[in-house]
């Protein structure tokens, strides 16, 4: 998609925002991936009709009469934004390509925030750190969807100024890994992580983890078709776009056609399962799908889960 059809799309899809934020105010943001707590503030008596859950049963037993914990609301809650800009995110089989609808899902996410009042920053890589947007209020989501949607050209020092190490070529972890990592160290403050990735990359598991141990983090695997099931008839050539390795495919058989499905699909289990040995929520995002429907879905689907 050309640049300013994507700033067009995104134009429009921030009109749905509102609708995005309002989903978070639902859920009470934060509770919506670590329970009903916030921040600790006291302990208060329990009143008749409320949820049997907020009880502190070790302070009811030692003062012999129900007590609940309350909580505040933190408003100084960080968005921070990962977008994947590597070769693989190029591919679509239709109008959007990965990296496009990772974009306007950075674009959507970051509008409802900032109509929270809730800093916004990211970060964008391929092979490396290849830009970044320090965590800030107001025009921050035009900001940042202007930085992360610019055309990759690749900052000098970025993994320095974020205490990272500057890449060697066939040493250290791979893009992702190290965006991952570089904003673990950014984050002082438990922030909300939306990582958008097709997650072909090696390296990530371990710096996920620790991520999802201070943050809470949204690992967003975005796919397309053709990854998943391949025309019926014709053969061609296909260029691995990470790695430059090439295969010739004749799926009329069929035999091609059902490994191919077979390897994706065993590598979407695998990816699948990693974020929940990470610990963090996982959610698929297709270069077909609405990105402010699948959005409003979720964070609704979360709510019910937590409420």
């Amino acid at each position: 998609m050309e640049r300013e059809e994507l700033n067009e799309r995104a134009r429009r899809l921030v009109f749905a925002s509102s609708a995005i934020s309002a989903a978070w105010s639902r859920g009470e943001f934060r509770s919506l991936f670590r329970g009903r707590g916030l921040d600790f503030d006291s302990l208060r008596d329990y009143s008749p009709g409320e949820d049997a859950r907020l009880i502190d049963w070790n302070a009811t037993a030692r003062q012999g009469r129900p007590y609940v914990r309350a909580w505040k609301d933190d408003r100084s809650l960080t968005l921070f934004l990962l977008v994947d800009r590597s070769a693989s995110m190029e591919e679509g089989s239709g109008e959007c390509s990965k990296v496009d609808i990772a974009l306007l899902s950075a674009a959507l996410l970051g509008r409802a925030a900032s109509l929270r009042d809730m800093p916004v920053g990211g970060i964008q890589f391929d092979t490396d750190i290849i830009g970044s947007v320090a965590p800030r209020r107001g025009r921050a989501a035009e900001l940042v969807f202007a930085a992360l949607a610019a055309r990759k050209t690749r900052t000098a020092g970025v993994s320095e100024r974020l205490g990272g190490v500057p890449s060697v070529p066939g040493r250290g972890p791979l893009g992702l890994a190290k965006a991952i990592e570089a904003a673990d160290r950014l984050l002082k403050r438990r922030s909300l992580v939306v990582v958008f990735s097709d997650w072909r990359s090696t390296g990530w598991r371990d710096p996920l983890a620790r991520l999802g141990g201070g943050h809470d983090v949204v690992a967003v695997r975005i796919r397309d078709r053709l990854e998943e099931e391949l025309p019926a008839a014709g053969a061609f050539g296909l260029v691995d776009a990470g790695t430059g390795g090439r295969l010739f495919i004749s799926p009329a058989g069929g035999e091609q056609r059902r490994e191919w499905k077979a390897f994706w699909t065993r590598d979407a289990e695998r990816i699948r399962a990693s974020f929940a040995e990470c610990r963090v929520t996982g959610m698929e995002l297709d270069t077909t799908d609405d990105p402010a429907l699948r959005f409003i879905e979720f964070f609704d689907a979360r709510r019910r889960k937590v409420g």
